[in-house]
């Protein structure tokens, strides 16, 4: 694992958030525009604030998301919407290259939708983690564990509901892979995902590859660095 840790989950986010603006600067600079996938879940909202003051050339980047729940785009619960009172008004990105999920459609035709409009690769896959080891909306114990193609429609029985989520098919595809994980919940599934205890579907985190991680030291404690 490669893993940098801060001292708290703000530190660890912001520290994630100047890397983030350091690469979208790199791939524009290198291929003209910069396409990042970003996350569900509390604690990627400390990296959009940390983010939305930072130099970033919004004019050539591009949002996606990893994942999203079956809901509209003004509900509490939406991905999308998170991101966007977080990061996304408050910065100058054009509203045409803002692509959310359309979690309020029927999953499997949101799923397609979504993977007709990705680009060929994205530049980074912004990553988080549950404490069952989930990431995106990839459980333990769902069939999307093994699904093919890009976006997928994923039932999860222990929430009872459909979910729309990256394959790791897609995750890995990508030029970089990141994982921003804070917290003393998630501490004994990091040492156990370091040490391969769960393998994919105990820890579907575990199936992806060459992730560069962003801890603080609460969720670090119980790992070897």
């Amino acid at each position: 694992m490669k893993v940098f840790v801060s001292a708290t989950p703000e530190a660890a986010a912001t520290l994630c958030a100047k890397h983030l603006a350091r690469a979208a600067q790199a791939a524009i600079k290198e291929r003209g525009s910069f396409h990042v996938a970003l996350s569900g879940g509390s604690t990627p909202k400390l990296m959009y604030s940390a983010l939305k003051g930072l130099p970033v050339d919004w004019e050539h980047v591009h949002i996606y998301f990893s994942d999203e729940r079956s809901v509209g785009p003004d509900s509490e619960d939406s991905n999308y919407r998170a991101a966007k009172l977080g990061l996304l008004d408050h910065v100058s990105i054009p509203s045409a290259q803002v692509h959310r999920i359309e979690g309020e459609r029927d999953p499997h035709e949101a799923a397609a939708a979504y993977t007709a409009l990705l680009p060929a690769r994205l530049d980074v896959v912004l990553l988080g983690m549950g404490d069952d080891g989930h990431t995106a909306s990839l459980f333990p114990d769902t069939e999307g564990l093994h699904a093919s193609g890009r976006v997928i429609a994923n039932w999860v029985p222990k929430l009872d509901t459909w979910r729309i989520s990256f394959t790791f098919a897609e995750i890995n595809a990508a030029r970089e892979r990141w994982l921003l994980v804070t917290g003393a919940s998630k501490a004994e599934t990091l040492r156990e995902v370091q040490n391969g205890m769960g393998g994919v579907e105990g820890h579907p985190v575990e199936g992806v590859q060459n992730a560069l991680w962003y801890m603080d030291t609460a969720a670090a404690a119980q790992l070897k660095l």
